[in-house]
């Protein structure tokens, strides 16, 4: 696997940089907003596997090189189990004792923007944000778009695959 250069790697990193300014003002303004450490209720409940671009794959592939390889192994193996099997899918990243996820720094747009942003005014959040959003409103609350971060993610990077479909093509030595 090619190592990302270093202009992908800044692009990258600056649209991540985006997503992160625009949650940090809602969970810093909302004490009640669920998505912060210790919840890792969408991380147990995927409707499906983590679609990935390749540049993001990339990008999560260092973060995944960098686990020791226990937990690597840990991380495969769980891949394989999740193949075939019906959702609701826990990520494979997600270390289930602790729940925080083992790849944060690395984790990609999927997981950075759920619950924070909106597709054609549909929010992407799990049951509890909608509860919330009816006891609090959103009427300060100034949503991501969505469609522009894929729409943006695709221009870089082209394909996009399941998580599941990146480890079958990914190298199994040393891992």
């Amino acid at each position: 696997m090619e190592p990302l250069t270093e202009a992908q790697r800044k692009t990258l990193e600056d649209l991540y940089r985006r997503i992160d300014e625009r949650v940090s003002p809602i969970t810093g303004a909302h004490a009640w907003w669920p998505c912060r450490k210790g919840c890792d209720h969408c991380c147990r409940h995927l409707a499906a596997p983590l679609p990935v671009t390749r540049l993001e794959w990339t990008y999560l592939w260092e973060g995944f090189q960098a686990l020791s390889p226990e937990a690597r192994a840990e991380v495969r193996a769980r891949v394989a189990e999740l193949k075939g099997t019906q959702r609701p899918y826990t990520c494979p990243f997600l270390d289930r004792e602790s729940g925080g996820c083992r790849v944060y720094a690395h984790r990609p747009m999927a997981c950075r923007t759920y619950g924070f942003y909106v597709s054609r005014d549909k929010g992407n959040w799990c049951h509890f944000i909608l509860e919330l959003l009816e006891k609090h409103g959103d009427g300060d609350i100034l949503w991501g778009n969505q469609e522009a971060m894929e729409d943006t993610l695709a221009r870089l990077s082209g394909d996009t695959l399941s998580i599941f479909d990146w480890f079958d093509a990914a190298p199994t030595e040393g891992c």
